[in-house]
Parts: C-alpha cells; structure tokens; sequence
C-alpha cells in the first residue's frame, strides 16, 4: 500500500515537472520564407525605320513644266526633295490668288528642284501628274482675303442691285442662308489687289452685304467683262481685286434679267 501511494506521488512529481518546463522551452514556429521573385525584363522593341517613298514617276512631267515655265534646260533641274501629301481642296497647297478651288481631299506630291545657280522650285501634283501647281514662296504676303476684311461671315442679308442707265437699282435680296453661303464661299480666297487704272471700268453689279452692325458694298464686274471688284474699304479704295469665274457665273442667273449695257433685249415674242 505505501508502496503504491509512493509510485503515484512520484507519478504526479513527473508530470508537474514536464509541465512546467514544456511552458518554459515553449518553441516558435519557424517562420515561412517567400521567396523574392526574380525580375523579369522587359525585350527593348526594335525600331523599325519609316520607308522612304519612291520617288515618283511624275516627277519627269513635274520637271518638264517648270522647265517650260522658266525656259529652262531639264538638263540644269534636280530633284532633290519629295514627299507625300494630302491637301483639303483642289488647290494642293497653293492657291492661286483670285481662284476658287473646290474643297475636295485631294493626295499626290510636293517635289523640290533645284537649278544649277542653287535656285529652288517647289511644284505641288496630284498622284497622276494631271494637276501641276508651282508654288512660289511669300506670295500669300501680297494677298488680302475680302471676307476676313469685311467681316462678311456674319452676313444675313445680300441685296443685289444692277446697273441700268446709270443707277444701280435693286434685283433681288437673299435672306436664305443656302443662297447667301455660295457667294460668301466663292469670296473666301486670297487675292492680289492691284492698283486701279480701270478708270474706265463701269461695274455692272453692286452687292450689299447686310450684318447686325454694318452694310459694306461690293462693285462687280466691269463692263468691259473684266472679272474684277471693288470694296467700299477706305484702305483700299485704291485697289481692285480680281474675282474667280465661278462667282461671276453664280451671280449671272440673277444679272440675267437685265441686259448689259450695248446689247439690246430679246423682242417680246408676243
């Protein structure tokens, strides 16, 4: 019996001991490791250089017109320089002052020659060759724009009078803005003023041009058939202006029902 409550004791003894020193050498767990990922480069791209266009078969046509503009040997003309282009109207960049160019995309060529004495020529071609343009340097420095001048864009009324016996008298006046918006178009371009030595120029059309604030006038159209105008500007009373074709065609179905001066009407057929 005491042998037994001896072994118990020693028993309990035990396990107080184990206890007490499992909370004392109480281990941590290892940390886990995660492991740096290795950086991953990126290849550099390799460039690709942009392909030099051909140069142009209608180079020989381009060539050819200067040197019959100039009078000079296509023997004494390089090119030297050519790009593609794309222009926004029939005018390829270089707009003849007096013109009206139809705003249409319009893509071909800008080819640079040079002659012999170092001189530049620049020519402006559609892809075909069927359109050439020589552009001539600082020639928009001479040019005025007639609409920018008199601020005709905010136009709401034109009133087109005609010359007869010596009194322009009214033929018509366009409130609608479809009928006002071509002459205003056909206006829109540069133009070369050049001093007034048409003295003798009667013009057969004047157009008042009607905004919120102010009329400005326009004379058309000599009788003579010269196509040029003149502005009622005090800057540029000295100056006419020539006008493109197209304007002068436009404005003719309404100076129709009018003769010119010298030429006699249509006999009543009745």
């Amino acid at each position: 019996m005491m042998i037994d409550i001896f072994n118990s004791k020693n028993n309990e003894d035990e396990k107080f001991i184990k206890n007490n020193v499992q909370e004392k050498l109480k281990i941590e767990p290892t940390p886990k490791i995660i492991p740096t990922p290795e950086a991953t480069i990126t290849p550099t791209p390799t460039v690709i250089p942009t392909p030099t266009p051909e140069p142009p078969s209608i180079g020989g046509k381009a060539m050819a017109y200067i040197s019959n503009i100039h009078n000079i040997k296509p023997s004494d003309l390089k090119l030297f320089k050519y790009e593609r282009k794309k222009w926004p109207s029939y005018a390829m960049g270089c707009p003849e002052p007096g013109k009206y160019y139809a705003q249409a995309e319009t893509s071909g060529w800008s080819l640079h020659f040079i002659e012999r004495n170092n001189k530049e020529y620049i020519v402006h071609t559609d892809e075909n060759g069927t359109n050439i343009i020589e552009c001539k340097k600082n020639l928009s420095e001479n040019t005025v724009n007639i609409v920018k001048i008199l601020n005709l864009s905010k136009t709401e009324e034109i009133i087109l009078k005609r010359l007869k016996e010596n009194i322009y008298f009214e033929l018509e006046t366009l409130k609608d803005k479809n009928k006002i918006s071509p002459i205003i178009q056909y206006l829109d371009i540069d133009v070369i003023g050049i001093k007034n030595t048409h003295e003798e120029c009667v013009f057969l059309m004047e157009l008042e041009f009607i905004t919120k604030t102010s009329t400005q006038k326009v004379k058309i159209i000599c009788t003579d058939g010269s196509n040029f105008m003149k502005i009622s500007n005090k800057n540029l009373q000295d100056e006419i202006f020539e006008i493109p074709v197209q304007l002068v065609n436009h404005l003719g179905k309404y100076a129709s029902q009018v003769p010119f001066p010298g030429i006699p009407e249509k006999p009543d057929s009745n």
